[in-house]
């Protein structure tokens, strides 16, 4: 769902705010929480989480919209989305929480397991 950073300048945003993840979660709906990229870069989408976090989408239901939410809706849950055995192992690992602290450090990218980005020591 998205964009919802940004204007309302497209008809479907009318409506949408902050509030419309929670609403659509509590009402049992699968979301993937989007950014609308390049309009929007993709960099902005765990402070997209982060704002539906703080408008009532509780920490779980955030963490499922930008990572096996959108892989099941997209049908590629078999190969991404979620840490288990016999998957990509594409993942980041962060200094801090990436929804919640707009400070927060990636330290590290993997990408089908292998080092692609690593932060340089300070």
């Amino acid at each position: 769902m998205g964009p919802t950073l940004g204007n309302k300048s497209k008809f479907e945003l009318k409506y949408k705010s902050w509030d419309t993840p929670r609403a659509l979660a509590e009402a049992g709906a699968k979301i993937a929480i989007i950014t609308d990229a390049p309009v929007i870069p993709l960099r902005y989408l765990p402070l997209c989480a982060g704002l539906a976090m703080q408008a009532g989408l509780s920490e779980e239901e955030a963490w499922k919209a930008v990572t096996i939410h959108p892989a099941e809706i997209a049908g590629i849950a078999s190969r991404v989305g979620s840490l288990e055995p016999g998957k990509d192992a594409d993942l980041a690992i962060f200094r801090g929480d990436p929804l919640k602290d707009v400070q927060c450090q990636t330290l590290y990218t993997l990408i089908d397991g292998k080092l692609v980005y690593q932060a340089e020591s300070k």
